[in-house]
């Protein structure tokens, strides 16, 4: 009886279904490994992508705390609890503005820049270890076939973003 539902079918749910799959464990599996590798420096992915805002911001006064919650990876009320989290740690200072007093200037101390870089050479090692089997043509399609599942619109139509809209991950060499 199963063997006949399994024939039976839709191909289409069937191939959503494993890309799901697939999608799902490659990303867990990364993220494990992502995770791993930042508590060698004892920070969290979290942590990790507040510290890469802010030691690539080109901003010697510092970040608004605000600018730190990009709506992808961290929400605001995620923002301040990994401020702390990294003040705690001597990674990061905070001031006020001399502008503004009501808004919080957040900039790497000379530990958190270390800490970063350090965590940045092991991230960067990881990824060439999960993209080798890939040449670089088969990594530009799955990126563009990730954008495409990723960036439909409301009525589930694919809107193009040029390069310049799409985020920029804390783990990738863009720069």
């Amino acid at each position: 009886m199963s063997r006949r539902r399994a024939d039976r079918e839709d191909p289409r749910e069937r191939l959503g279904r494993e890309a799901f799959i697939a999608t799902f464990v490659t990303a867990n599996r990364f993220d494990a490994d992502s995770e791993r590798a930042c508590r060698i420096e004892e920070l969290s992915h979290g942590r990790y992508s507040i510290l890469w805002v802010l030691c690539r911001s080109d901003d010697p006064a510092g970040v608004p705390m605000r600018q730190l919650a990009d709506g992808l990876l961290h929400r605001r009320s995620d923002v301040s609890r990994l401020v702390d989290q990294l003040h705690t740690l001597g990674l990061v200072t905070r001031q006020p503005s001399p502008e503004d007093r009501r808004v919080s200037l957040v900039t790497p101390t000379p530990q958190g820049r270390k800490a970063f870089e350090d965590l940045t050479a092991r991230i960067k090692e990881l990824h060439r270890r999960h993209w080798s089997p890939l040449q670089n043509h088969e990594l530009e399609q799955l990126i563009h076939l990730l954008n495409k599942a990723l960036w439909r619109d409301e009525f589930g139509t694919f809107r193009e973003l040029p390069a310049a809209e799409l985020p920029e991950s804390p783990a990738s060499d863009r720069r």
